[in-house]
């Protein structure tokens, strides 16, 4: 059976088209090019990062998942990680996040679009 992404242990709306990924390094203040193009610097950690972005959401998932992601608070997510290859738990943060209002019939609630970064609290 495929597993499915997960917020604080509750399954969650599925994104359109699976999590987009990055991972970003951090590195020292004292990392520069020198004038010849070379780079001289010192990574201090990376972390992945996954971009979710949903279209036609209801009102019930929209509160769940607003109601993890939006204070930016850390939360578990359950992910399929091209790093380690396998789904895990993970710690991530939401920082910023958009969503377009659609339908605000009564009993019809539609949000046209919800889209967010999530950045990995750990390093890898």
């Amino acid at each position: 059976m495929q597993d499915v992404i997960k917020m604080n242990g509750k399954t969650i709306l599925q994104p359109d088209e699976g999590l987009g990924y990055d991972f970003e390094t951090t590195y020292t203040d004292d990392s520069t090019r020198v004038q010849s193009g070379v780079l001289h610097a010192s990574a201090m950690f990376t972390v992945e990062a996954f971009s979710y972005e949903a279209t036609w959401v209801g009102l019930e998932d929209m509160k769940t998942i607003l109601q993890i992601v939006a204070k930016g608070k850390p939360f578990t997510l359950h992910y399929f990680s091209p790093y380690y290859g396998t789904w895990r738990d993970g710690r991530f943060y939401v920082g910023k996040g958009s969503l377009e209002i659609g339908r605000l019939n009564t009993a019809e609630e539609r949000f046209d679009s919800l889209s967010f970064n999530m950045i990995g609290v750990n390093p890898l």
